[in-house]
């Protein structure tokens, strides 16, 4: 598994350097540092406007992504389990749109 994220943001820095803790089996990409071919294909723009999983050779972006990971660590199956449930999966995605919105201004717009 191979998870791609904003390393130039603060915030997504902090959460992905708790997921490292005792991790071993997953690669953390940080995006601003380095691309790799999974996914070349996108733009600058949507792979810091989401965070991206590739994992059994498939790529999920934005709450997708955190539901993939989620579910390979053990701490966190029950969120992934949790917020799959359908009522449950729609505000997670509706939740986590409006602050990657946000956090992607205040990085990719406002940091300039």
């Amino acid at each position: 598994m191979k998870v791609y994220f904003n390393g130039s943001c603060n915030i997504c820095s902090a959460e992905i350097n708790h997921y490292k803790k005792n991790n071993d089996h997953i690669n953390f990409i940080d995006i601003s540092e380095r691309m790799d071919h999974h996914i070349q294909s996108l733009s600058k723009k949507k792979l810091f406007r989401r965070m991206h999983v590739y994992h059994e050779g498939k790529l999920y972006r934005g709450s997708e992504s955190f539901l993939i990971l989620w579910s390979k660590m053990p701490n966190f199956k029950w969120l992934s389990k949790l917020l799959s449930l359908p009522l449950l999966r729609q505000i997670w995605y509706l939740a986590y749109e409006l602050l990657a919105i946000i956090l992607f201004i205040k990085n990719f717009y406002l940091k300039k």
